[in-house]
């Protein structure tokens, strides 16, 4: 799969998650994107998704954590 792109419908459910679940808005871009595409899961850094129960989220470890 290649990019996505931004239409109509996933901005409108970007906005709908970002107002229910105060994210920020690149994250509900994204989560509204994977949600768009039935993505099986969403791979971040970020703890911004927890609160979504119709997403999969997976968190990525740091292997080089600062020291």
């Amino acid at each position: 799969m290649g990019p996505l792109s931004l239409d109509s419908e996933i901005a409108a459910s970007a906005a709908r998650l970002r107002a229910a679940f105060k994210l920020k808005l690149a994250d509900a871009v994204q989560a509204a994107g994977a949600l768009a595409v039935g993505a099986d899961a969403l791979v971040t850094h970020d703890r911004d998704f927890s609160a979504l129960r119709d997403l999969r989220v997976l968190g990525v470890a740091d292997k080089n954590p600062p020291p």
